[in-house]
C-alpha cells in the first residue's frame, strides 16, 4: 500500500525485526505497510475508540496479516505489557495528549523502547517534557505534506543535555531533513513574528510570553540564510 509522506517517513524509521505498538492506529496503515514490506513480523494495533480499531483490523486482516497483529482497545498504552513492544509509534495527535500518554505509560517504556512521535501541535512542549522526564531525543525529521510541515521525533530513555535549539527546532533536524529545512525555518519564523505582533497589539500584553517568543525568533533567525 502507499502511505502519505508523513506516515511513510515514520515507517521508514522502524528498524527491521522490531515488535511494534501503534498507538492511535486508526486505519492501521503503518503496521500494514510494515507487514507488506517484510519489516516486522508482529504488531499490536491500539486505539481508544472501537470504530478506528475495527477499521484497522479489517484492513490488516483483508491483506492477509491478521494472525500477525493484535488489536487492543486501549486508552494510550494502558493495555500494553512491559517488553511487548520494542518500538512505539504515536502519531497524528496533539503533543499535550502524547505527553499524557507517555506519562501514564512510563511503566512499560524501558531503556530499549524506541519512541516514534509525530505531534500535530505543541512540538516544543513535547520535546521539553521528554527532556525533563528522563528521555533523550536522538533524531528529528521534518516532512512536508500538502503545504504543511510535520515533526517526527525519535526518542528513548536516557539523560541528555539540551539547548533551546533542541526544544524549538529539534535535534539534528537540519542534517536529517535538508530538502525542506530552509522552508520549514522560514515558516516557523513567520508564525513567531505574527504571534509577537499579536501580543504587542493586545491591551495588556503578556511580557513573559512576548520575551519567550522573541527568544524563539532569534533562534529561528540564526538558521535563515
Amino acid at each position: 500500500m502507499e502511505l502519505s509522506p508523513r506516515l511513510l517517513k515514520i515507517a521508514s524509521l522502524i528498524p527491521k525485526g522490531e515488535k511494534v505498538a501503534d498507538v492511535g492506529t486508526d486505519h492501521g496503515y503503518i503496521p500494514l505497510y510494515l507487514f507488506e514490506n517484510n519489516i516486522i513480523s508482529h504488531a499490536i494495533a491500539m486505539d481508544v475508540n472501537p470504530m478506528p480499531l475495527k477499521r484497522a483490523e479489517d484492513n490488516i486482516t483483508a491483506a492477509g496479516f491478521g494472525e500477525k497483529c493484535e488489536f487492543r482497545l486501549s486508552n494510550g498504552l494502558e493495555k500494553l505489557l512491559e517488553n511487548e513492544a520494542t518500538s512505539v509509534v504515536i502519531a497524528g495527535m496533539g503533543g499535550l495528549l502524547m505527553m499524557d500518554i507517555i506519562s501514564r505509560g512510563m511503566p512499560v517504556i524501558n531503556k530499549e523502547t524506541k519512541l516514534f512521535l509525530q505531534p500535530m501541535i505543541a512540538a516544543p512542549e513535547l520535546r521539553l517534557f521528554l527532556f525533563e522526564n528522563g528521555f533523550t531525543i536522538e533524531n528529528e525529521y521534518v516532512v512536508r505534506e500538502e503545504n504543511k510541515f510535520y515533526n517526527i521525533i525519535c526518542a528513548r530513555r536516557g539523560e541528555w543535555k539540551y539547548s533551546n535549539e533542541d526544544i524549538y527546532i529539534g535535534r539534528n533536524t537540519k542534517k536529517n531533513s535538508p530538502e525542506v529545512f530552509d522552508e520549514y525555518i522560514k515558516y516557523k519564523y513567520r508564525v513567531c513574528e505574527n504571534i509577537i505582533n499579536g501580543i504587542k497589539k493586545g491591551r495588556n500584553p503578556d511580557l513573559n510570553e512576548l520575551k519567550k517568543h522573541e527568544n524563539q525568533l532569534k533562534i529561528f533567525g540564526r538558521y535563515i540564510k
